[in-house]
């Protein structure tokens, strides 16, 4: 048999970074977007309902 670990170490650091987003207001949805890529009206993506701005460590877009 023939094992190949080449492609194993070769794997990029996945970096976390504190990122802005806008999450939806509302309890029962889990909707939020980054603040990069947010609607400039700021509605819930899913729902439409408002969002509120937070901070979360999310990994970085390359």
């Amino acid at each position: 048999m023939f094992f190949n670990k080449k492609g194993q170490d070769d794997k990029p650091e996945v970096v976390f970074l504190d990122t802005e987003v806008y999450s939806c207001s509302d309890d029962v949805c889990n909707g939020w977007m980054r603040k990069d890529f947010a609607s400039d009206d700021l509605k819930c993506p899913l729902c439409g309902n408002e969002t509120t701005a937070e901070m979360r460590e999310l990994p970085e877009i390359l």
